[in-house]
């Protein structure tokens, strides 16, 4: 199923999804046919973000009015009114953890209420600690300690686990999120975590099946997801993105931030070239005044910018090793978001990984503007790809019901989710 396929939403007719990150803010509006296949972007829209640091609101009217612009964007451009919309989930730390939660069986066969059981066990052991439960899936079950199976219903048995892979977020960031989103009139229908949204964005089937690494490096922070067998075994999120590496060229050459950002994007590399030493480039001060200018070479700027990614990039190998995911397992690391982007961090991240690194981009969507098919919208693309294909990862509300009908249904089901 490719990213531009999607399944009706409610309404049979549109799907919406929202990215409100550190940087920029981005939703977009997908217009589905009666079989809710063939999407066409019919609206998009784009502001930037105010309020928001590292994934999370800090600031509730700033970040609503970036949202508001950007849906108000999208809603003129589509002709389209919206009432819900799914989100993208950056901020508030999110996480998975696989664990088992285990029962007696008091009369000797598994049932159905055994195994609801097990899970409200799983969901309460998951959202200790103030965590918001975002994802549930069930890998398997054991019986009285034997080999893992797929269904245990109607079995003989004294005890069951259940094990299951939970995908969760500080409930506080959850709360801060949806209730901006609320403030601009709309209900959250999903909220998918970004480093599953932007693997199945950039990733293949055939890659989440055999084994493969996501490294998401976003404005503020850079999110990780390992999928095998098709499904989501481990995410996590790094605090440090390509915000750093500007504020780093901030201090480093002492220039303000609007021109660190146009050093990094025009200038900015992870590569060592002889001939960077000689080749100068010049920028303006801070507090300089105006027409004072300074000099400095490529190969200074590099040295800034590959010690930031360098540590990124160890920072992530090491939350990888520490599952366990880099021991025995050749899986590909594909590399995605705006900070992806800079010149020779493939090769550098190579170097640090020990195995195949490459650069991913989301499979195109029929009236997307290209500029949105670059590494840096992964994440609001792959909601769409999330949305739409529940065999890749499960959209199942985290309470085992389907998500509730109707424009009430959906506050209704929002508050008692949501606070």
């Amino acid at each position: 199923m490719s990213a531009a396929t999607l399944r009706p939403d409610r309404s049979g007719r549109f799907a919406a999804v929202l990215d409100a990150g550190s940087y920029k803010t981005v939703c977009l509006i997908a217009a589905l046919d009666h079989e809710g296949r063939a999407a066409r972007i019919v609206g998009v829209g784009i502001a930037p973000s105010h309020g928001i640091i590292a994934g999370s609101v800090r600031d509730l009217a700033a970040a609503e009015a970036a949202i508001r612009t950007a849906i108000a964007q999208a809603e003129n451009m589509s002709g389209v009114r919206l009432e819900g919309i799914d989100l993208l989930l950056n901020g508030g730390n999110p996480a998975s953890r696989t664990f088992a939660a285990a029962a007696p069986i008091h009369d000797g066969v598994v049932t159905r209420e055994a195994i609801d059981r097990v899970a409200a066990a799983g969901r309460a052991h998951a959202t200790a600690h103030g965590r918001h439960l975002l994802q549930l899936e069930t890998l398997g079950y054991r019986l009285d300690g034997g080999p893992m199976i797929p269904d245990a219903l109607g079995l003989p048995a004294g005890r069951l686990a259940a094990h299951v892979h939970a995908v969760t977020a500080d409930a506080p960031a959850v709360a801060n999120l949806t209730r901006t989103v609320e403030r601009c009139y709309l209900a959250t229908r999903r909220l998918i975590p970004g480093p599953i949204a932007s693997a199945l964005a950039v990733t293949s089937d055939d890659e989440r099946r055999h084994g493969v690494i996501t490294v998401d490096i976003g404005a503020g922070l850079t999110g990780l997801s390992v999928f095998r067998n098709a499904r989501p075994v481990f995410m996590s999120t790094v605090p440090m993105g390509g915000g750093d590496v500007t504020m780093d060229v901030v201090h480093s050459l002492r220039t303000p931030l609007e021109e660190a950002e146009r050093i990094k994007t025009l200038y900015g590399t992870v590569l060592n070239a002889q001939s960077d030493q000689h080749d100068v480039f010049t920028y303006a001060l801070t507090g300089g005044g105006e027409g004072v200018e300074q000099r400095s070479t490529k190969a200074d700027l590099a040295r800034i910018i590959q010690s930031r990614m360098a540590h990124l990039l160890h920072l992530v190998r090491d939350q990888l090793a520490s599952a366990g995911l880099l021991e025995g397992n050749a899986a590909r690391i594909v590399l995605c978001g705006g900070g992806s982007e800079i010149p020779g961090l493939q090769s550098l991240a190579e170097g640090v990984f020990r195995r195949p690194v490459r650069e991913g981009r989301p499979e195109p969507v029929s009236g997307l503007p290209p500029l949105y098919a670059s590494a840096a919208f992964a994440g609001v693309v792959g909601v769409l790809r999330a949305v739409a294909d529940s065999t890749a990862v499960d959209l199942t509300d985290a309470h085992g019901a389907s998500a509730p009908k109707g424009y009430i249904g959906r506050v209704g089901q929002w508050l008692r989710d949501g606070f």
